[in-house]
């Protein structure tokens, strides 16, 4: 379950460098600024998406735990990439080096299910410009439903107010043969209003603040040298690969907002109003053999003078980051059976997310 739950947070952070490295070493033959921004726009639906997920199911009622009061939920947060993410204008992005032909710009990001697009570079020819094409953008994994599981354990450690706990110590695996390592924590406190304020204290309903921070973070070994290029790119003599090379992410993201509750025999209906931030920042550090176009100035030919002339050492290539901001209503219910609960709910926010899953516990 630690594996599985890690794997899929890691995945869905653009992690698995590995398993796409052809696809960014192609990115990166016309130097890091074009790189970071086509990777950038290629994976930015699953970074947003990792922290709506995350953001989710830290509830399902108002109503708090009498004093050590305490439940365990297992829960699966899967979030659904608008139509508006899943492509982008490559031409849009600002590159330096490339350039896709009018009218055959827009290219498919991850979660995309179409294909990427020709990216041409401009070549001296006999005295001439002449624009050759280079490769093509990768296309899409037609992937736009994306869980992103939660394991928590809530306490009612204070009068009225429950202490929620999410945890998951630093674990060791592989994803294809590159080790990797990850972990995440969360902290989150809910108060039901409704018996602090003489004011509501005879609504027909639970009343309840909330607020909640949590963290993701790992990292995976990488190996890329010049042969990632292609056969005909040899390691220089002498050359030794930076045996620090890895790729590292972290996600922060906060939640806060109004809960009320109705509960209805063994049925409680729920509904939120909450502000919601994610950060997630995603790097491959070490140092790697990149191309540097500005070597050859506007001289240059081919792609294979631009390997075999204009490379350089170039250290933490690649420095991604989103942020982001919004408002979410969430609803839903709980259906409680003996000492165990049913729950499911809809968040409404930059992105649509259904939530669902079972706690085991006592109040």
């Amino acid at each position: 379950m630690k594996k599985f739950f890690l794997v899929a947070l890691i995945t869905l952070a653009g992690l698995k460098f590995s398993h796409a490295q052809s696809d960014v070493a192609d990115m990166l033959r016309f130097g890091t600024h074009d790189a970071n921004l086509l990777i950038n726009a290629y994976v930015e639906p699953y970074a947003k998406g990792l922290g709506v997920g995350m953001n989710n199911s830290w509830y399902f009622t108002a109503e708090t735990h009498k004093l050590w009061g305490f439940d365990l939920a297992f829960s699966v947060s899967a979030f659904k990439v608008p139509g508006s993410d899943k492509t982008f204008d490559v031409n849009e992005l600002g590159l330096q080096h490339v350039y896709a032909r009018e009218g055959q710009s827009i290219a498919s990001t991850a979660a995309g299910s179409g294909d990427g697009v020709s990216l041409y570079y401009d070549a001296q020819i006999n005295g001439q410009t002449m624009p050759e094409e280079y490769f093509s953008t990768p296309g899409g994994s037609g992937v736009d439903v994306v869980p992103v599981p939660v394991i928590q354990a809530t306490f009612g450690l204070l009068p009225n107010t429950d202490v929620i706990l999410r945890y998951v110590p630093k674990v060791e695996f592989e994803i294809d043969n590159e080790d990797a390592e990850a972990g995440l924590w969360g902290l989150g406190l809910k108060h039901n209003i409704r018996e602090s304020l003489p004011v509501i204290r005879h609504l027909p309903m639970d009343v309840a603040l909330f607020g909640a921070y949590s963290n993701i973070s790992g990292e995976s070994g990488i190996d890329f040298d010049y042969t990632v290029y292609g056969d005909d790119v040899p390691n220089p003599a002498g050359y030794v690969q930076d045996p620090n090379q890895k790729g590292e992410f972290t996600t922060k993201n906060m939640k806060y907002g109004l809960i009320v509750s109705k509960k209805i025999a063994v049925i409680t209906f729920f509904a939120s109003v909450t502000g919601n931030s994610s950060k997630t920042s995603f790097d491959i550090l070490g140092k790697y053999p990149v191309p540097d176009p500005t070597k050859l100035g506007t001289d240059i030919t081919n792609i294979d003078e631009l390997l075999l002339n204009a490379m350089t050492e170039e250290e933490d290539p690649i420095a991604l980051s989103y942020k982001d901001n919004y408002m979410g209503i969430d609803a839903g219910f709980r259906l409680k059976l003996a000492f165990f609960s049913l729950f499911g709910s809809i968040s409404k926010a930059n992105y649509v997310s259904y939530n669902g899953g079972i706690s085991f516990g006592f109040r």
